[in-house]
């Protein structure tokens, strides 16, 4: 009785402070090759700063076992929950209902297609909300995983080309190192949050709102990763939906500066090549020869508008660490 009573006490004076609350929430849409390999992940991550309360599943109306799979790893895990649409919606929608619901002091965003690194991942990216009131919202670190095909390996050169210019930024304070895929939000910026509808790109929405309060943050420590894609048919899809479409609800919001934020300026363009030269000197050129051919190609495309994207099949494998 007399414990109970000194804890009261020192938690009254601020003496100890409670680890913060945490729900980590995935919208879905037909994951099934990945989902259970993630959410064993989460399970198995140490909780020194934090409490995990919940583990949120939003299914996105799929068609394929992502609902089973959830409901059978929840039999076993109460921390896991599954929020099951009865129609689709689209992942902007999903994220703004993940917004509501967010009743604990963090948030973290996870995609339901990447695979995160060491059992101290959710310590490290949630570290900098913690020691840093400033801090709102921490993109994870992401790179990608190589694939065996030829095809592949070039296409694999390019996003290793681009990781050497994006972290050439100083501080990687950049909208280029927002990729959304592992994302860590203060819960009380989180509820403030609201995708327009018919934007198309939730990612500049979400980086305009953190510059705003000069709360973004970019950590090098959590680190994630994912397939791109190993087609060029693939290849193709994922970079008609990329940055370069115009948008107007946004514009609304920020001005037209969002049509030009994903503008890497040219010195660190320059510096990220040569990095990728020397360390990749023979898929490098091929690489930038790709890059450049299917941004030829995509121009004379349209930027896709929906907000339902395509599946790039080739992307969506299981990934185990």
């Amino acid at each position: 009785m007399l414990q109970y009573f000194n804890k009261k006490i020192l938690l009254k004076n601020n003496m100890i402070r409670p680890k913060p609350s945490l729900t980590i929430a995935i919208p879905a849409y037909n994951e099934e090759a990945n989902i259970a390999n993630l959410l064993n992940a989460i399970l198995k991550q140490k909780q020194k700063s934090f409490s995990l309360k919940t583990i949120l599943v939003y299914s996105d109306a799929g068609t394929d076992a992502t609902t089973q799979i959830v409901k059978t790893l929840k039999k076993k895990h109460s921390l896991i929950n599954l929020i099951k649409g009865k129609k689709r919606m689209g992942k902007n929608r999903r994220v703004n209902q993940i917004f509501r619901d967010c009743k604990n002091d963090l948030l973290v965003l996870f995609d339901a297609d990447i695979g995160i690194h060491g059992t101290n991942f959710l310590n490290k990216i949630l570290q900098p909300l913690i020691i840093d009131k400033n801090a709102q919202m921490i993109s994870a670190h992401q790179t990608a995983i190589r694939p065996q095909n030829f095809i592949g390996k070039i296409i694999y050169a390019t996003f290793i080309l681009w990781d050497y210019i994006r972290f050439s930024i100083p501080d990687q304070d950049h909208i280029q190192n927002f990729y959304s895929s592992s994302t860590a939000f203060r819960g009380s910026f989180a509820r403030t949050l609201n995708i327009p509808n018919k934007a198309t790109e939730e990612r500049i929405y979400l980086y305009m709102m953190a510059k705003k309060v000069k709360g973004f943050r970019y950590c090098r420590q959590a680190h994630v990763v994912f397939w791109p894609p190993a087609t060029l048919h693939d290849y193709l899809k994922l970079s008609c939906r990329t940055f370069g479409a115009k948008q107007p609800e946004l514009e609304k919001l920020f001005g037209e500066k969002v049509n030009t934020i994903h503008i890497v300026p040219w010195k660190y363009k320059i510096i990220g090549i040569l990095k990728s030269f020397y360390h990749q000197p023979v898929y490098t050129p091929l690489g930038i020869l790709l890059g450049y051919l299917l941004n030829f190609l995509v121009t004379r495309k349209n930027k896709e508008y929906s907000a339902y994207w395509k599946t790039n099949l080739s992307t969506k494998k299981p990934i185990t660490i």
